[in-house]
């Protein structure tokens, strides 16, 4: 074979060997293996401006248990509310009273939101006003009971708020013929009036009393003298010892002239105190021993009335209890360090008293002022110390 042939071969097998390439390279050959299809549905992908590469199906990691619920704490709105009723006793006690005040008086009654629902009976609480005040002054301690009671953190009762003031501006809830039988007025009629018209539990561990200023020092003379009543007291910036009083001193230096009728009287305080434990049915208008009189132009404290109004304070009240066979089940003496009426320092000594003559009892000292104190404190120990077995709860 010349060299011609032999380049012409050799150009014929480079042309095959190009052409078998080209085929294989567009498709030609067996078919390439296809990868098999997932079992799962994969979700569709929006269209996008350029082709995304399939995202490969993530790993489930094992769902954790679901845990228990966390309890809602009650919000500071009761769920449902009691209702305040008003009400009127006509006492005897009261009736025939020298000065001329009514036997007739008002009163509230608040009933606990499950009062109109249910057949069950409740604890009483009876609160207490002070001087100056009436049955009025602490209706909002309802709702006060509303938000305990929803809370979970006091028992529902039944409060009771009652009327004695009188023309002295409060009866320091003392008796005597000038302004009636007060002790009486609340310890027998009203309770009993209560007791008939309410479904209460009408045994003293059902029952309670507190107040605040005159109503404090009301409460728990009112509790140490009929224990057989009351089970619970809770006194609220009470004064308790009269004798070492600073309102003494102010009183008498204000004391410029003899007063003729009760708009003569610039502060009854002394003066109220007096027409309960000083009654002196033959002089009117008063119709007592004045606390106070001029002396050389003027104005001396009385002895003898002086220590008549301090024999009638809560202090002088311990040796009675004492000398008798029932206990009350809770005492609260609750006051304010900067008490302006009623000096801490002369609560402290009470306090300190009390413990000394082995008289079992709960003394709260807080940042506060007369009467300007957090009552749930209050509503609280009542609901603590009364017995609420027989409705059908335990607190």
């Amino acid at each position: 074979m010349n060299d011609s042939n032999l380049l012409r071969l050799i150009r014929l097998i480079v042309t095959v060997i190009v052409l078998l390439s080209f085929w294989v390279g567009c498709g030609g050959g067996p078919p390439a293996p296809v990868a098999e299809a997932p079992t799962t549905t994969p979700t569709a992908v929006p269209p996008t401006s350029s082709p995304k590469l399939p995202t490969p199906e993530p790993t489930l990691a094992p769902v954790p248990p679901t845990p228990e619920p966390t309890p809602v704490k009650p919000t500071s709105q009761p769920s449902s509310k009691g209702k305040l009723v008003k009400g009127q006793i006509t006492s005897q006690a009261l009736a025939d009273n020298l000065i001329g005040d009514p036997a007739t008086r008002n009163y509230y009654v608040y009933l606990p939101a499950g009062y109109d629902t249910s057949d069950k009976r409740y604890p009483v609480v009876y609160v207490l006003h002070g001087s100056w005040g009436n049955e009025n002054d602490y209706i909002r301690l309802g709702p006060d009971l509303d938000r305990l009671t929803a809370g979970g953190e006091a028992g529902e009762m039944i409060l009771v708020f009652p009327n004695a003031d009188n023309k002295f501006a409060g009866s320091c809830y003392l008796s005597s013929p000038t302004i009636g039988d007060y002790e009486s007025y609340i310890v027998k009629d009203l309770v009993a009036q209560i007791d008939t018209n309410y479904r209460t539990l009408p045994q003293r561990e059902n029952r309670g009393i507190t107040g605040c200023s005159m109503g404090g020092d009301g409460a728990l003379h009112l509790a140490l003298m009929y224990p057989e009543v009351f089970s619970v007291a809770a006194s609220m910036s009470g004064l308790y010892d009269i004798e070492h009083d600073p309102q003494w001193e102010t009183d008498r230096l204000r004391f410029g002239f003899e007063p003729q009728d009760f708009d003569d009287l610039y502060d009854e305080r002394f003066f109220a105190q007096a027409a309960a434990a000083a009654a002196n049915p033959d002089k009117p208008p008063f119709y007592l021993d004045m606390p106070f009189e001029i002396v050389d132009g003027k104005g001396s404290i009385v002895p003898e009335v002086r220590q008549k109004i301090i024999a009638a304070d809560v202090l002088h009240d311990l040796p009675d209890y004492l000398n008798q066979p029932v206990r009350l089940n809770g005492i609260l003496i609750y006051h304010g360090t900067y008490d302006g009426s009623a000096p801490v320092e002369i609560i402290r000594n009470f306090d300190k008293t009390l413990t000394e003559m082995g008289v079992e009892h709960d003394y709260i000292e807080v940042y506060g002022n007369h009467c300007n104190l957090d009552w749930s404190v209050v509503l609280n120990f009542m609901s603590d110390h009364l017995d609420f077995s027989q409705a059908g709860d335990q607190f």
